[in-house]
């Protein structure tokens, strides 16, 4: 195991939860535990004001399979740290999701990266001020008389940015009611979907889940490669395979850098917080004198 798996990651001190040995009951559930409930989602009230909590430019969904056992995974980190965005469901519960605003995290043939996405956005984003700036108009009556019209009235159709009515031979110009916001163009720049869905459960027990009726039309997404830190190993799983809260993770900076702000600030180092923590804890044992040599923590 790494010294640092995630260098440039600035994450909050952890360093209490050492002091924290004794188990405490889930003031919901009333089970045993030692920092957090991974059946409630919930930290531990004694721990709970010490945690840092992130606030996420989209929602999350985790789409758990019911062998996936709760101790062991690090989903739970994601709902605890986030708990204002994240959704824990346990397979076969799905909500009924809209595929024009929420995207799957899942490589497959037909799935697509942030960056394509991005693309995509950006060409129809162009299109859509190119249209707006074609129906803004400006309306201009003139007060003079013309050999075009009865009264000496003509209306006059130019494209600008703003829509007003300009009396011409008049002191004032006013803007309309009816133009007032609304063709005025952000400069923010329009999320191309507002919830993304991950799935936690072994590779193996995956296809169960995504070939289900409410994801298989979802946009698929692919990650970046990245090689997993996670001290569980996985016989013949490669290392670019991410635990969930690691995908989560890596697929929030990229998120931000392609839709939110180039210039990524570590807003979302702190999803790692519970998984350096445990991660720090395990390396030390097994770098110890006295610490068990577990086949599952080697690679």
């Amino acid at each position: 195991m790494e010294a640092n798996p995630f260098p440039e990651a600035v994450i909050a001190d952890w360093s209490f939860l050492e002091h924290s040995d004794s188990r405490s009951h889930c003031p919901k559930c009333r089970k045993s535990r030692k920092y957090y409930c991974y059946t409630c989602f919930i930290p531990l009230p004694h721990l709970a004001e010490h945690l840092p909590h992130i606030k996420l430019p989209l929602k999350v969904d985790i789409i758990k399979h019911p062998s996936e056992i709760d101790g062991k995974s690090t989903a739970p980190h994601a709902a605890i740290l986030a708990p204002l965005d994240v959704t824990i469901y346990t397979y076969p519960c799905i909500p009924d999701y809209d595929p024009d605003k929420v995207v799957l995290v899942f490589p497959c043939e037909d799935s697509l990266t942030l960056e394509e996405i991005s693309k995509a956005s950006s060409n129809s984003l162009k299109k859509q001020e190119l249209n707006v700036n074609l129906e803004t108009t400006e309306k201009v009556v003139c007060h003079n008389s013309l050999d075009s019209g009865e009264n000496g009235n003509v209306s006059i159709n130019l494209k600008v940015s703003e829509a007003k009515t300009i009396h011409i031979g008049s002191d004032r110009e006013e803007e309309t009611e009816q133009t007032k916001g609304e063709n005025k163009l952000t400069d923010a720049k329009s999320l191309p979907f507002e919830r993304v869905v991950f799935i936690d459960s072994t590779w193996n027990q995956t296809n169960n889940i995504v070939t289900d009726e409410r994801l298989k039309n979802l946009k698929k997404i692919e990650l970046s490669s990245h090689n997993t830190q996670f001290w569980r190993c996985q016989d013949g799983i490669p290392r670019t395979y991410l635990s969930t809260i690691e995908a989560i993770y890596y697929f929030l900076v990229d998120f931000h850098r392609l839709f939110i702000n180039p210039e990524y600030n570590h807003e979302y180092d702190n999803m790692l917080f519970f998984f350096c923590a445990m991660y720090e804890k395990i390396r030390s044992s097994l770098n110890s004198k006295s610490g068990k040599r577990l086949k599952a923590y080697e690679r």
